[in-house]
C-alpha cells in the first residue's frame, strides 16, 4: 500500500484506537442504560456521534475521521464527567459488572459483558477478583460436570439459591 490509501488506513487505525480508549474509560464503569437514566440528552447525542464516526470511518475522508473521532472522544469524556458527578452531585455507581462473593472462602467474581471491566474491578475490589463474561459462566454451567447438576436444579426450581448457612457446611 502506498500514498493516500496508506495514510487513510493509518489514520483510521489510529482514530479507532483513540476512540476505543475513550469508550473504555466510560464502559469499564457504566452501561449506556445508566447514562440514559442520568442524562438522556447526552446519551442520545453520544449514540448519534458513534453513528457519525462509524459513517466517517466507512465513507469519510481522513479529515472526517479525525473530526468525528475527536468529537466522539469529547462525548465520552462528557459522559464520564456526568456519571462522576451524577444528577445530584453524587457519583453514579458502576453498573458495568455485577460482583458476587462467597462469605466462607472469600472468593469474589465479577461478571461483565467485556474484559474492559478487569482494571476497574481489581482497582476497587482487589487483584484476586475473578472477572468473567456471561458467556464464560454459561460455558461453565453447561460443561463442567460439577456445575451441570446445579444448572439442572435451577431449571427445575428457578428461584433456588446456592448458599452456605454455616462455615464448614457444604453448599
Amino acid at each position: 500500500m502506498r500514498g493516500p490509501q496508506k495514510d487513510a488506513t493509518t489514520e483510521l487505525n489510529r482514530w479507532t484506537a483513540v476512540v476505543a480508549d475513550a469508550a473504555l474509560t466510560f464502559e469499564r464503569r457504566w452501561t449506556d442504560l445508566a447514562l440514559r437514566r442520568v442524562d438522556p440528552a447526552l446519551a442520545r447525542m453520544l449514540h448519534e456521534q458513534v453513528e457519525i464516526f462509524d459513517r466517517a470511518c466507512i465513507k469519510g475522508t481522513v479529515e472526517d475521521i479525525a473530526t468525528q473521532g475527536a468529537g466522539l472522544c469529547r462525548g465520552y469524556a462528557a459522559a464520564v464527567r456526568v456519571m462522576d458527578t451524577g444528577g445530584d452531585n453524587q457519583p453514579v455507581p458502576d453498573d458495568a459488572y455485577q460482583l458476587g462473593s462467597d462469605p466462607v472462602t472469600g472468593c469474589k467474581v465479577a461478571i461483565g459483558h467485556h474484559k474492559g471491566i478487569v482494571g476497574r474491578v481489581q482497582e476497587l475490589h482487589g487483584e484476586d477478583v475473578i472477572c468473567m463474561t456471561p458467556d464464560e459462566v454459561a460455558v461453565m454451567v453447561g460443561s463442567v460436570e460439577a456445575i451441570k447438576g446445579i444448572g439442572e436444579i435451577k431449571k427445575l426450581f428457578p428461584g433456588a439459591e446456592i448458599i452456605r448457612k454455616y462455615e464448614g457446611e457444604s453448599t
